[in-house]
């Protein structure tokens, strides 16, 4: 199928997904045409390019040499430079911080909850001065430095930083190290509400902030418990509240999966990234479907060679009722 059209990427992506399946997510990445190879050793790495190609082979595809980078330790994949350290951002991306002009409006200063607040108060002149050029500048700074984006470590809680404003609402999803006393940053996000959306309460767009967080963010929140930071707490809204409509019942349920605890916002230091982010909301995430989830598997099979016990998968499944009617839920876990 030619590039161009509308299903071409997620033609070509199922393509892909056949061909390479058993070595995706274990020795190779693959996104579209992108194809990366990842190993810890030389030796190994050697070994599954290798297998790469022998597949490749098998299946008559042919490789771009002059797309063809082996033996890198750090490269740009999908906007961002994955490299052993984890991910980074890209410094052409943030151009845009750097070039960020002062604030013009009282507005935009209350949203932006930096360290030059103390021009609101009402016995300060409002005249910006080197002082909070200096501040701008720190913050400008910091925002555009290079933060490693790091995998949660097992066995740790998360700690979330959620800020919701009238328009848009962003978040920061973080990790303490080994000391306890440095925060890394794992994932953050941040959307513009609908129109619908506007309409809200605060309570509930906090909700709604809330849980289109937890599905953006479901495959690191499900296995952790988080701890919410945030000025208001929307689970004490929605666990005690005896009268929800439709759409707080629903997300109420869509919660119940994972382990959240609020804690109170005491210091705005730890928020201040996700109340950027909220200021400066994207709008080109397409809507969450707020439904139940309801995951099908349709085939599963073994070859051969994975028969062994050291290859066999375990399937553990019961009755269970999802959105559509009765069917089966099921959980499989890989050798791995």
């Amino acid at each position: 199928m030619p590039f161009g059209l509308k299903n071409a990427g997620a033609t070509y992506q199922r393509a892909m997904v056949t061909l390479f399946h058993d070595m995706m997510h274990r020795e190779i990445k693959v996104y579209v045409d992108d194809v990366i190879t990842k190993s810890k050793t030389e030796v190994e790495h050697i070994q599954v390019l290798r297998k790469l190609f022998l597949r490749l082979r098998k299946f008559q595809l042919k490789l771009n040499p002059t797309k063809c980078t082996f033996g890198a330790r750090s490269g740009k994949l999908l906007g961002f430079v994955v490299s052993e350290k984890g991910i980074e951002i890209d410094l052409d991306n943030v151009r845009a911080i750097q070039e960020l002009p002062p604030l013009s409006t009282q507005k935009e200063l209350t949203e932006k909850c930096d360290p030059i607040f103390h021009l609101l108060k009402k016995h300060n002149p409002d005249v910006w001065d080197d002082e909070c050029q200096k501040a701008f500048d720190k913050v400008k700074q910091y925002l555009s430095s290079s933060p490693v984006l790091l995998p949660p470590c097992p066995d740790r809680s998360l700690t979330l930083y959620l800020t919701v404003f009238d328009h848009s609402m962003g978040c920061v999803l973080g990790q303490h190290d080994d000391s306890g006393r440095r925060e890394r940053a794992i994932y953050d996000l941040s959307k513009k509400f609908t129109k619908c959306e506007m309409r809200y309460s605060p309570i509930e767009k906090l909700c709604c902030a809330l849980i289109w967080t937890t599905r953006r963010l479901r495959q690191y929140m499900l296995y952790h418990t988080t701890w919410l930071i945030s000025k208001l707490d929307p689970l004490k809204y929605m666990m005690e509240s005896t009268t929800l409509n439709g759409r707080m019942a629903r997300w109420q349920i869509l919660l119940s999966e994972f382990d959240i605890v609020y804690v109170s916002q005491k210091a705005v230091k730890g928020s201040a990234i996700a109340d950027f982010l909220a200021s400066r909301a994207l709008e080109d995430y397409e809507p969450l479907n707020f439904d139940f989830p309801n995951e099908e598997l349709m085939y599963v099979a073994a070859t051969e060679e994975d028969t062994t016990k050291d290859h066999l998968w375990e399937l553990s499944f019961d009755r269970a009722s999802n959105a559509v009617g009765n069917g089966i839920g099921a959980v499989l876990v890989s050798p791995n």
